[in-house]
């Protein structure tokens, strides 16, 4: 009675470890939501960033995105065919002084049998004015197509929407 006691045991906590390891190591939703928290990391400018600093930002850029990268910025933004397009866009973005933090938040990831997914999150971009000692917060919807490349999730394609635009008083 002991033996299979301990048996029934050794199985069931063999099989929560399998679970979890599964769970934080393969899981592709949470593969692909540290991918996304690796773009917002690169897509940060500390206030005191130096050009080397930029460079390797967006040197890490390059490895989280394929090479024929597409992006569009609302109806009327740029819209970019390829990572080095988007690239250019990006280090010839200001700075502004007290730097900017993105982060992704409300994230729904939806992963596909074939090897792609999607991720539709809101992008919340906050600077730091350091002289008026006020933050601004803008925020956006924006909807990532992943692919799995040489066992890694890059961005394929990102669709920044509009903000809404309020109704005109009559």
């Amino acid at each position: 009675m002991r033996k299979g006691g301990s048996l029934y045991v050794a199985v069931v906590f063999t099989a929560l470890v399998s679970y979890f390891i599964y769970q934080w190591w393969f899981n592709p939703n949470r593969m692909i939501k540290t991918r996304l928290g690796d773009i917002a990391a690169a897509l940060s400018v500390p206030a005191d960033e130096a050009d080397l600093g930029r460079l390797t930002r967006l040197a890490q850029l390059r490895k989280l995105a394929t090479a024929d990268l597409h992006v569009r910025v609302g109806k009327d933004g740029p819209d970019l065919a390829s990572r080095d397009a988007v690239l250019g866009a990006l280090s010839g973005w200001a700075t502004p002084p007290g730097g900017r933090n993105f982060d992704f938040v409300d994230v729904d990831v939806r992963v596909n049998s074939d090897g792609t997914a999607r991720a539709f999150v809101t992008a919340e971009m906050t600077t730091h004015d350091p002289q008026s000692a006020h933050q601004t917060l803008d925020a956006r919807d924006v909807t990532f197509s992943f692919v799995k490349q040489d066992s890694e999730w890059r961005v394929s394609e990102a669709e920044v929407k509009e903000l809404p635009t309020a109704p005109k008083a009559q």
